[in-house]
């Protein structure tokens, strides 16, 4: 058995650097892509490597399907190929893929129903979960690992009433979607960076891809402000519960959110046009589950438990702070996010806290790319180290986890994006006894 992880991990490794050996001659020989936030003129001739998509556009007939009939499509392959080269667990590699495939209606193009839109997405993924198998950490290095699945993630119907001040979405969809998702999760691959913050699986709100049938309400009553409520599922094991997606099952108690968003400085239709934008986007929100819980070292039957309900309170701030040049979103843009839980037996981690920035357009010849850097400060529940030491005498304490993260994203071509990452960790898992963790590899993407 061991010969056969050692084997395992060897060809992990083995297969990763053939990948940069590969992918690496290509960062340098392929041509960059302009970023203004003005229209640029359309390209007098499109080709292979400067196409949206890698396999075109079925020879007009998806920019058709798009604009006169409101429908779109999009396909796309993503891994994670990371390597633990100092863990608390153990040292490997492996990597984590994810297939994805979604389609939007846009019913006033299609039939004339204003207002009217449908969204279903569904994917393929599996592999290797680093920070759970080798790493050991709070904060998992790959935003995209869960469960091995193949499952129909999310489908609803939203209807916007004129002028866009209220919309109404229901059918299946996850609460962490719309609730505390960092605004730039796309040049990070840091789990509470990318996706969400370490404690908003506490209440079990709905996450991505095992989604759950749920109601939103939104309202813009003007358009530097977004209000939104909804109700979820809070399923507490959604992959056993609806393990296709096509169950439509909400079992135990469900999940309340809310959200207040203002908008900074956003370029907008009928607006006075600037030479130099700085946008913002400033979020409070919270989850709320209003179920029973109770300590997992000493468990009692749900329906003995005292504890009722359990929250999450999030903040996030993303802004832009610096742009060398006019008409151009290249530049420096900040972020800040704290999520709260009740410090209680039943939450590992109650306090999560991220900040970073990212650098858009850091080679003036590369305006797409851009340098990320991220810190993910996980605090283990005070409570729950105490029932944990109490049931484990003699067990190291747990305190706090410090994650970083430093990539750069390259855009290759339009459609293939490769991200080199270093990640380390501190007191990994949140022991300080575990010592340092670091983590190397990339993520690629492309869009079909």
């Amino acid at each position: 058995m061991a010969t056969s992880h050692l084997n395992t991990r060897v060809q992990s490794k083995k297969i990763i650097c053939t990948l940069l050996i590969l992918i690496c001659p290509t960062l340098f020989s392929l041509s960059a892509f302009t970023q203004d936030t003005t229209p640029a003129p359309a390209p007098t001739q499109t080709t292979f490597l400067t196409q949206k998509y890698l396999l075109g556009d079925w020879g007009g007939e998806r920019t058709k399907l798009a604009e006169e009939k409101g429908i779109s499509f999009d396909f796309f392959y993503v891994t994670d190929m990371l390597a633990a080269t100092s863990a608390a667990i153990n040292t490997g590699s492996g990597a984590w893929n994810r297939v994805r495939g979604t389609m939007d209606i846009d019913f006033n193009k299609l039939a004339g129903w204003k207002g009217f839109s449908f969204h279903v997405t569904g994917l393929w993924q599996g592999g290797v979960n680093l920070g759970g198998q080798y790493l050991g950490s709070i904060s998992n290095p790959s935003g995209l690992v869960s469960q091995r699945t193949e499952i129909l993630d999310s489908y609803w119907l939203a209807w916007a009433m004129p002028g866009d001040k209220m919309t109404l979405r229901f059918g299946q969809f996850a609460s962490m979607d719309y609730y505390g998702l960092e605004p730039y999760a796309g040049n990070y691959l840091m789990e509470p960076l990318d996706y969400g913050f370490n404690n908003r699986f506490n209440d079990y709100a709905s996450f991505d891809p095992a989604s759950g049938p749920g109601v939103q309400l939104i309202l813009s009553p003007y358009k530097f402000v977004n209000v939104s409520v909804a109700y979820t599922s809070g399923n507490r094991n959604p992959y056993y519960q609806d393990p296709n997606g096509f169950h439509y099952v909400k079992h135990n108690s469900g999940v309340l959110s809310d959200a207040i968003t203002i908008f900074v400085d956003q370029p907008a239709a009928g607006k006075p046009v600037k030479e130099k934008y700085y946008p913002g986007q400033y979020e409070v929100g919270s989850t709320y589950n209003n179920g029973k819980f109770t300590d997992p070292f000493y468990p009692v039957p749900l329906y003995l438990s005292t504890d009722t309900g359990n929250y999450v309170f999030y903040m996030m701030a993303n802004q832009a702070v610096y742009r060398p040049k006019p008409h151009n979103s290249s530049g420096l843009d900040l972020l800040f996010g704290i999520a709260i839980s009740p410090n209680k037996p039943y939450n590992f981690v109650n306090n999560n806290v991220l900040a970073g920035f990212r650098y858009n357009g850091p080679i003036s010849s590369r305006p797409q790319d851009s340098i990320g850097f991220g810190v993910s400060y996980s605090h283990v529940s005070d409570k729950y180290n105490t029932s944990y030491l109490l049931a484990n005498p003699g067990a190291h304490p747990y305190g706090s986890e410090t994650a970083y993260e430093v990539n750069y994203l390259f855009q290759a071509t339009p459609y293939w994006l490769i991200q080199p990452v270093v990640q380390w960790y501190t007191s990994v898992g949140g022991i300080s006894s575990n010592g340092t963790g670091v983590v190397i590899g990339f993520r690629t993407k492309v869009n079909f």
